[in-house]
């Protein structure tokens, strides 16, 4: 994917692209975490990140449960999407439906396992992206077309095989990261509450 990429950009000019993407994605996940009220709309939804940000700081969950990733990435992605509900910035990747996941794996490996820097952040990137063109060119990442388990599939597709990359997987390894993601979405509809996409669709 990089010498694809590179044929057209400079590795430079990658770089500042990615890190503006990342810069965007953090941006929707910090004002997710410290705004509160209602998600604009008839449904008046609540925004829940900042609160659920105050109850996992104020437990200290980050040291004394080990499930606790589990609650930060629900927390990260749940900001952004509080974001993307509230008309604010978000990165579409794949879908602005699905905008939480990507950054959301990215800010728990920020946080948890390594500081992101720019070789690790091109790196998921690129795989995340490759992953995300496959879907688009075979099948479809519109909600709309088929439903929330390509929607928000592709988005956990694309995080899973990222992250595979960043912790060392092969090749082969970072498709499987890729397949198994998407394996958990088969048979999630897309049904938006009021045309709305502000509530959790099961």
């Amino acid at each position: 994917m990089m010498q694809n990429e590179l044929a057209l950009h400079s590795k430079e000019a990658l770089e500042q692209h990615f890190a503006r993407v990342w810069e965007v994605m953090r941006s929707g996940i910090e004002r997710g975490i410290t705004t509160e009220g209602v998600l604009p709309g008839k449904l008046r939804v609540p925004r829940r990140a900042a609160a659920l940000r105050r109850v996992l700081v104020s437990q200290d969950k980050t040291t004394t449960d080990p499930m606790a990733v589990v609650d930060w990435i629900n927390m990260f992605a749940l900001a952004v999407n509080e974001e993307n509900a509230a008309g604010g910035r978000v990165v579409t990747a794949p879908t602005n439906g699905a905008c939480g996941i990507v950054p959301a794996v990215l800010a728990y490996y920020d946080k948890f396992i390594r500081e992101v820097n720019a070789n690790s952040l091109a790196r998921y990137m690129l795989v995340a992206s490759a992953i995300g063109s496959l879907y688009k060119m075979n099948a479809s990442i519109s909600g709309a077309e088929v439903g929330c388990q390509g929607e928000v599939g592709v988005a956990c597709s694309m995080a899973a095989a990222g992250l595979a990359e960043l912790l060392g997987g092969s090749p082969a390894q970072v498709c499987i990261a890729a397949e198994i993601a998407m394996e958990h979405n088969l048979g999630l509809t897309c049904d938006p509450v009021a045309g709305q996409v502000q509530v959790s669709l099961h």
